[in-house]
């Protein structure tokens, strides 16, 4: 292992470019700004925690919804993919069982003390439940959580509908299958990981899909039918081949305030599955809803229906698209992906909040995309929504423009261009490391 700043000398001049490359392409410009946020990150490990010491480098990318809009807590089917967005961290074991992290942007320095192993209820929401959370089923899973300190900064766009949250989470998760585990965890385990601490100490109803997109790397197609062993099958999406480019435009409302919001889409959707005396929807036939729309409308209300209606025909949806993209039907895969975008907005109505009617940003973003493409790309909201990001696939030729126009609406550079990256969550080995 090397010193930090043995590292940040071996990157300042161009000699983990190789590295870089691989992670994040060729382009000039996008090699020289990895090495400044590599040389950064390195050096303000050492502003806060000292110079000298051995440390590792870990990456964990952000996720893109391709297709099943909320059908992973449902056990559906879920169509999704890593981007080349992603937190780094620069990390180094710590005796004793504090966790020092201290994240690029954010003021606080999150310290938690891992001998105390409950939820803390002032940490309800924050980062540090998540660390706390994430360390404790680790240990209740055989394995070992010890102290470290780390230095992080991302890329993947906070409160956005990017999973900047499952990022994070499965980068933590990494650095303790690498420094405590000796990597003994698969990738399927740290999603879980990562999912036990959001939804048990972080107080977030969320699915496996978003960490697991994290973990695992380019695209994936997961069926949920058995949560505790889904069923995860890869794909291919090559957008260069097809002339194609996916923008992602942050309108900038964060999803942090709107973990009600996502519950309520949950919890209506399992009234339903509770009116039939089952867990979740995919243990209900959808023809025995469909006959039962009167009686659930009085029950359960119209929203929940139509909620439980989207995640049928969306998981349906889900399997087709990776079908077309198995198939080389680009045009097919395309024309879900619209049809997907139609369904949450109507029937999964997560589009906005009807508390505030006055904020609609996901609607006015997918208003300018119709008119910019006229026909000419697709486009939908990404992930969770009620605010956030949408995606748009379309011509190379029209990027520039389309990217344009959205910034001209909601800020300079919140348009970007995104790609899949096929690795998940990973320790980086610098090249002189590499046997």
């Amino acid at each position: 292992m090397a010193t930090s700043g043995e590292l940040f000398r071996q990157f300042s001049c161009g000699g983990q470019d190789a590295l870089l490359r691989r992670l994040y392409g060729t382009a000039p410009a996008q090699l020289a700004r990895q090495r400044a946020r590599y040389c950064h990150v390195l050096q303000r490990f050492e502003q806060y925690y000292g110079a000298g010491r051995q440390v590792r480098i870990f990456s964990a990318p952000g996720r893109l919804e391709l297709g099943g809009n909320h059908t992973d807590h449902q056990n559906g089917i879920a169509l999704a993919a890593a981007a080349n967005l992603d937190i780094i961290a620069v990390a180094a074991p710590a005796r004793g069982s504090l966790v020092r992290v201290k994240s690029y942007g954010f003021d606080k320095l999150d310290v938690v003390d891992l001998s105390e192993q409950a939820p803390q209820a002032q940490e309800s929401t924050h980062s540090a439940s998540l660390i706390r959370g994430i360390a404790g089923e680790i240990r209740r899973c055989g394995g070992t959580a010890n102290g470290f300190d780390a230095y992080t900064a991302s890329d993947v766009l906070r409160g956005s509908g990017l999973s900047s949250s499952a990022a994070f989470e499965t980068c933590i998760a990494t650095i303790w299958n690498a420094l405590d585990n000796q990597g003994h965890f698969s990738p399927l385990d740290t999603a879980r990981f990562a999912q036990y601490a959001e939804n048990t100490f972080f107080g977030k109803p969320s699915g496996l899909l978003d960490p697991l997109s994290c973990t695992e790397g380019g695209v994936i197609c997961v069926d949920f039918a058995d949560p505790k062993a889904p069923r995860i099958r890869r794909g291919k999406l090559d957008l260069a081949k097809a002339g194609y480019c996916l923008c992602v435009t942050d309108t900038r409302g964060s999803h942090s305030e709107l973990t009600g919001e996502f519950a309520r889409i949950r919890t209506e959707m399992e009234s339903v599955s509770r009116y039939f005396g089952a867990d979740v929807l995919r243990q209900v036939p959808e023809e025995t809803v469909r006959q039962n729309i009167v009686p659930l409308r009085k029950a359960c209300g119209d929203r929940a229906v139509l909620r439980a209606l989207h995640f049928y025909a969306e998981s349906r949806r889900a399997e087709r698209e990776y079908q077309c993209l198995l198939q080389g039907d680009f045009a097919g895969f395309l024309a879900l992906v619209a049809e997907s975008g139609h369904s949450a907005f109507e029937y999964n109505q997560n589009a906005y909040c009807i508390h505030t009617p006055d904020k609609q940003a996901i609607p006015l973003a997918l208003a300018i995309s119709q008119e910019v493409l006229r026909g000419r790309g697709v486009y939908r909201l990404q992930g969770g929504g009620f605010a956030g990001t949408i995606q748009a696939f379309l011509p190379q030729t029209l990027r520039e423009n389309y990217c344009t126009a959205m910034d001209a609406v909601f800020g300079a550079g919140s348009c970007h261009a995104v790609t899949v990256r096929e690795s998940g969550a990973q320790e980086l080995l610098p090249e002189e490391s590499l046997s």
